[in-house]
């Protein structure tokens, strides 16, 4: 702020800070000198707009450059100038957060977050508002109920904060036990720094909560508990102590996790039972007690506030006594606080962050989403137009109290649901396009010793860029709202994983369950968090996502298959039903590729193979589940594996991934896009249905048509479970959709086979076979493979029929090698798919195997007059050599036993 700026607006906004803002703004590791002047310069950011530039320059200075986090190109090109809409949303809430009704406005009430509005009409959103004349209108009654519900909620809170110190107990013991011991954790002198006071800490809190307790059983609320609080107050003591010890501990905390690995592993997600599976870190724990102390004055306060003066704690003066008890050890502590650093003492944190896709007026906008310990913010990514920089500016914000999420799957925009599926085909067949471009770019100029290769695919690089950036926003389509109570504000979020859903709304709910009800109360402006954010972002260590910000330098990212053996999972106390889920990302999201079947026992086995489409990937995630009667699905442990090529082969390799406690073994291995048959044909379509199929493979190139090892591959990535599959019809519409497109498109047909219904694909297989101008068992060979199947003993039969088959093309041979292996894999489901060899058989026989229109002479007239004798015919033959390949013996002549 200028010199000149005047004084009394100086002490006002002050004094604003000091009350409102100061409790949750620290959040830097920087000293308290550095701190004054930060906040210094956060006032004048405040009051004189100009002093926003200063600030950066300064800070700019002192660092040796910009200050701002780099942008990647990916990035940059989402980060696109807001549209007149948003900048008008901004407005609004930039201006709705001035008044009381508005959404960025908390409500009012202390502790009182559940209690009914009457109850805290004319309580102040923060205790330390004035309160001259506050409550009157209440009655006794009113204000008793009052009272008993602010006590229930420091009984919760305390709960949750002795629950904290007999964890931190148990681990203390735990670390103790190694000291005495031929390879200690910690030396003793470390154990003594980090777990100062904290039993003393806990026997004073354990003994509180006793006390309070049975003062509250059967409680009417006039029975008297002032005399627990002065307990607690006539023993911080303890917390002195505790806080003068504090930065040392955690300064040991970190260097013994630096030197010791087991530490760190140890001591870095502590699960508690209150956090419903979340995690705290030692250091999280160890801040509990300093947070604590800052919690206690507010309370008293709300307890005085509604106390009703016929109350014997009102004639005793007990809570009173402990207020101005806790007040002068406040007093005391903000002297000893200026030598801890800002961050540790209470503070604003990211409890959830990540990026997110936001509808914004029927169109989709990347978003930065964060869950703080007061306050939820959705903000854009925003370049400053220095050097590739970013900040993020603020779009909107609810209070912690004012939340409500809702991850129900009701139809998104009726724009955004008619347009989002061939779009969404369209931008990735596109994508494939550019990307097989560049590979024929790099092959020529490879070849050709082109040094300037890289300026001459620069172009498609930003083309596929740009695609890219569409597909980010365009990919997600699990939508998940969030609003606030008074339904003021809307949101509509889409994302990718069911799992990252559930998690976004089990992270609120468990922090509006743990969060007093008066911290969650607390008003927020607009204007401070966004000065929060700027000032304080390069400490919120922001999930960014690794692929908005991957840069050339970065190792390409994986395009083709990952083929997964899940085998089984050991480390379960006891029986269980799990099953396993796999989420690949894609393009900046996760989502779900495959699933294993449940299988209950104490040390499960599937033997399950999986094959997961990589799409521009580089990580996996695994889920481990348990189908509980009661809780239904719980989750029991998860892992990331990042994949690369450094470590991922061509063949099977097998692997133990941690869950949490439970150890799974599987095996993988990586066939790139050009390995696998699912690469599309070089060159321009041509027609395909009707050709003869050794035309179709000399144009492609390839020993198996492309269409029939897509169709194949989708079957087997998500229809071998699929009651009555290749026996369901499928749609008409979809069948020629898709028989046009890989026709004319081949890149937009390999999309769009993966989004229609398992059936349509089926269907399109079994007429591409059936339009086939010959059949593979050709037109020539067909009568000879109907006699030997009518005539002889089982022995000749045998021995005809793999002659015959030894006879055909070798390419008919290799595609039908092809089609038989993929049936039994088929097959191998028939629990669920209710397919047998049989069955299959009866479906494929009469598609494989049928007289060309020159064989109507060549067969006796009495045995073709009769087609279902026929059709029994084609089945067999196709049946003998499916039960042969089945039973791993040979269908060609050149592999049989010479016994034979």
């Amino acid at each position: 702020m200028s010199d000149s700026a005047d004084p009394q607006l100086r002490h006002s906004v002050s004094s604003v800070v000091d009350t409102a803002v100061r409790p949750v703004f620290w959040a830097s590791q920087t000293s308290l000198e550095q701190e004054s002047e930060t906040v210094a310069e956060w006032l004048d950011a405040i009051i004189s707009p100009t002093s926003r530039r200063k600030t950066r320059e300064k800070a700019r200075t002192a660092s040796g450059g910009d200050s701002d986090e780099d942008v990647v190109p990916l990035l940059r090109t989402i980060s696109v100038d807001d549209t007149d809409a948003e900048r008008e949303e901004g407005r609004r809430g930039r201006a709705g957060s001035q008044g009381p009704d508005e959404v960025f406005t908390a409500s009012p009430g202390g502790y009182g977050g559940s209690v009914d509005a009457g109850q805290v009409a004319h309580a102040p959103s923060s205790p330390s508002r004035r309160e001259s004349g506050a409550g009157t209108e209440q009655t006794e009654s009113q204000r008793i109920s009052t009272y008993k519900h602010v006590v229930k909620n420091v009984l919760d809170s305390e709960n949750m904060y002795v629950e904290c110190l007999s964890v931190t107990l148990q681990y203390m013991k735990v670390l103790k036990s190694t000291i005495a011991t031929s390879q200690p954790v910690i030396s003793q002198d470390d154990f003594n720094s980090i777990f100062f006071k904290i039993p003393e800490l806990h026997s004073l809190h354990a003994e509180f909560l006793r006390g309070l307790r049975e003062s509250t059983t059967d409680w009417d609320g006039y029975s008297p508990i002032g005399h627990r609080f002065k307990f607690l107050a006539e023993n911080m003591g303890v917390y002195g102590a505790y806080l003068q010890n504090y930065r040392h501990a955690l300064e040991t905390v970190r260097r013994c996790s630096a030197s010791s690995v087991q530490f760190a592993e140890i001591t870095r997600c502590i699960k508690l039972r209150s956090l419903h599976g979340q995690t705290l870190s030692l250091e999280e724990l160890l801040h509990k007690p300093v947070a604590r102390v800052q919690q206690n004055a507010p309370v008293l306060h709300d307890l005085l506030k509604y106390l009703p003066q016929s109350h014997p704690d009102h004639r005793t003066m007990g809570l009173a006594h402990a207020l101005t008890m806790t007040q002068s050890f406040i007093n005391k502590y903000n002297v000893a606080a200026s030598r801890l650093p800002c961050s540790e003492r209470m503070q604003r944190h990211v409890v959830k962050n990540s990026f997110i896709v936001e509808m914004c007026d029927s169109h989709r906008k990347l978003r930065h989403l964060f869950l703080f310990n007061d306050v939820m913010v959705c903000a854009k990514y925003k370049a400053s137009g220095r050097n590739d920089k970013f900040t993020f500016e603020v779009k909107w914000l609810t209070p912690l109290a004012e939340i409500v999420s809702n991850c129900d799957d009701l139809p998104a925009e009726p724009r955004d649901r008619d347009t989002s599926a061939s779009s969404l085909v369209t931008l990735k067949s596109q994508a494939s396009t550019v990307r097989d471009q560049i590979r024929a770019q790099e092959r020529y100029y490879g070849l050709q010793g082109c040094k300037r290769a890289d300026q001459k695919t620069e172009k498609q690089r930003k083309k596929l860029a740009d695609l890219e950036a569409q597909l980010v926003l365009a990919s997600p389509n699990l939508p998940f709202r969030v609003s606030s109570r008074n339904g003021k504000h809307q949101a509509l979020f889409f994302l990718s994983s069911d799992f990252d859903r559930t998690q976004w709304s089990e992270a609120i709910h468990v922090l509006q369950t743990n969060t007093p009800p008066s911290l969650q109360a607390q008003p927020v402006a607009f204007d401070e968090v966004q000065a929060w954010i700027t000032t304080y972002r390069k400490d919120l260590q922001t999930n960014m996502g690794s692929y908005l910000m991957r840069t050339g330098r970065d190792e390409s990212l994986l395009v083709g298959d990952l083929h997964v053996m899940v085998q089984q999972v050991t480390g379960l106390q006891e029986e269980a039903e799990l099953f396993i889920c796999f989420e690949v990302d894609s393009y900046g999201h996760f989502f779900r590729k495959a699933k294993t079947k449940p299988n209950r026992s104490i040390a499960p086995q599937w033997n399950e193979d999986f094959i997961l489409e990589l799409e521009g990937s580089h990580s996996l995630r695994i889920l481990c589940y348990e189908n509980d009667a009661k809780e239904g699905q719980i989750l029991r442990g998860r892992a990331r594996t990042e994949l690369s090529r450094s470590w991922l082969t061509t063949s099977m390799q097998e692997r133990t991934v941690n869950l949490e406690g439970l150890t799974l073994t599987l095996s993988v291995k990586y066939a790139s896009y050009e390995m696998t048959k699912r690469r599309p044909p070089p060159g321009k379509s041509n027609r395909l249905f009707g050709s003869k199929i050794q035309d179709v493979c000399r144009r492609e190139d390839r020993s198996v048509p492309f269409i029939i090892t897509s169709c194949l591959r989708e079957v087997e990535r998500r229809g071998t479970n699929e009651m009555g599959v290749y026996r369901v019809s499928g749609s008409a519409t979809d069948i020629n959709r898709l028989k046009k497109l890989f026709e004319t498109n081949i890149y937009e047909a390999e999309q769009l086979i993966k989004e229609v219904d398992i059936h349509s694909v089926t269907g399109l297989l079994k007429l591409y076979l059936r339009e086939l101008p010959e059949a593979l068992f050709t037109d020539e060979l067909y009568s000879r493979f109907f006699n030997a199947f009518g005539g002889g003993d089982h022995e000749l039969r045998r021995r005809r029929l793999l002659h015959l088959f030894s006879a055909l093309p070798q390419l008919n041979q290799s595609i039908i090698v092809y089609l038989i292996e993929h049936l039994i894999r088929v097959n191998r489901a028939e629990m669920f798919n209710k397919m047998s060899l049989h069955n299959l058989a009866t479906v494929f026989g009469p598609t494989l195997l049928r007289p060309g229109p020159q064989a109507d002479g060549a067969v006796q007239p009495d045995l073709l007059a009769a087609g279902t004798v026929d059709v029994m015919a084609q089945a067999g033959i196709l049946y003998f050599f499916l039960q042969r390949r089945s039973n791993g013996e040979p269908i060609q002549v050149g592999l049989e036993p010479t016994a034979s």
